[in-house]
């Protein structure tokens, strides 16, 4: 009988301490640069979980970055009038978003990402003596996986 019970009592702490494991996901950094005309990540794929965006906006013009997930080519985004990239578009799923960021700023965002094809594009769109000019149609986009390991 103390045997079945000294059993029972270590299934309870076994799958006690599974269950209350913190582990939820690999927590994963990567760099990205804003400039003119590119955005550049130091990691092109990273595994699912928690994924902390380190954005540097080293560019002389105003940048932000952008997290869709989508199955289309980064290039290959649907566009609105003033050739930025439509963000509410069928087929992209915006995940977040920094703020605007100025040049010579940073800003950081913590997302959870599930395994699949996204895209890290900026979105900013500014008049210019020569009409509206929009990040993403001048090559600010960049393709990015996220794998389904930890």
């Amino acid at each position: 009988m103390r045997m079945i019970l000294f059993a029972v009592s270590l299934t309870a702490a076994v799958v006690f301490s599974a269950a209350c494991s913190s582990d939820s996901g690999k927590k994963t950094d990567v760099k990205v640069q804003l400039s003119e005309w590119t955005v550049s990540a130091d990691k092109t794929s990273v595994p699912k979980g928690e994924v902390t965006f380190d954005v540097e906006n080293k560019g002389k013009e105003d940048h932000d970055l952008v997290i869709i997930r989508t199955d289309l080519a980064s290039d290959q985004l649907p566009a609105k009038d003033d050739r930025s990239a439509d963000e509410g578009a069928e087929g992209l799923k915006v995940i977040g978003k920094t703020n605007t960021i100025e040049a010579g700023d940073n800003d950081s965002r913590v997302f959870t990402l599930d395994p699949g094809k996204y895209v890290l594009i900026s979105n900013e769109v500014r008049d210019t003596d020569n009409g509206k000019e929009a990040d993403y149609e001048k090559g600010m986009r960049t393709q990015f996986t996220v794998a389904d390991t930890q």
